[in-house]
């Protein structure tokens, strides 16, 4: 369970819209025509209280 930073509610796992509906973060930058690895997928967590959005990525581990 995770936990809204500004106001300590419970956060819901939400999900974005979009062609592919995922996000995907780096550990390094790539370029446009770059097939650099992707590490991990991104996790959007919102509150229903306060309307705060929280992203953790997938595969914290593959970032050390």
């Amino acid at each position: 369970m995770e936990t809204c930073s500004k106001c300590g509610n419970e956060l819901t796992r939400a999900y974005i819209s979009g062609i592919q509906g995922k996000l995907q973060i780096n550990k390094e930058p790539r370029g446009f025509f770059s097939d650099g690895p992707i590490y991990s997928e991104v996790s959007p967590y919102v509150c229903s209280k306060c309307g705060y959005i929280e992203f953790y990525v997938d595969q914290p581990d593959l970032f050390k």
